[in-house]
């Protein structure tokens, strides 16, 4: 195989696709852009037992402050989260899942463990070891490029 481009494009695809119609058959939705990107940041840190600040979903997703305003509203409106005064700062809101949402995240996670299961089957640990290995070589040489780098 001496064009990986074209078969990580060939396997991102297909799995892509594969997960689309078995997270659908299943009732499974995905929110794609900030709002997912902010459910799943949020679900992540309260499984770890953080809090998240308006200033925290302002860093992870590269926005300003009033974007991340409206987008709190938004979230709020749409029945995706929910805002709590801070105890120490009454000017901080802490951003907080609705029930429904942490049970949507719940699924998703459960979901994507079952395929990351499915996609391990009959996959050796020595040859675990060997494809991030390998992926590791492909991230450093990507990060060269991206320098401008053109002798990888």
């Amino acid at each position: 195989m001496e064009k990986p481009l074209l078969e990580f494009k060939r396997f991102g695809r297909k799995t892509h696709l594969m997960i689309q119609k078995i997270a659908k058959e299943r009732g499974i939705e995905f929110m794609a852009g900030p709002q997912g990107q902010v459910l799943h940041f949020v679900n992540h840190r309260e499984d770890c037992d953080k809090m998240t600040f308006i200033k925290d979903i302002e860093q992870e997703l590269g926005i300003t402050k009033s974007v991340a305003s409206n987008l709190m509203k938004r979230m709020v409106k749409n029945g995706l989260i929910y805002l709590e005064v801070s105890e120490t700062d009454k000017r901080a809101k802490i951003i907080r899942l609705t029930p429904e949402s942490k049970e949507r995240m719940d699924k998703i996670r459960d979901f994507f463990y079952e395929m990351d299961r499915c996609l391990l089957a009959g996959v050796s640990e020595e040859d675990l070891v060997i494809f991030f290995q390998v992926m590791g070589k492909f991230y450093q040489n990507i990060e060269k490029l991206e320098e401008g780098e053109t002798n990888v």
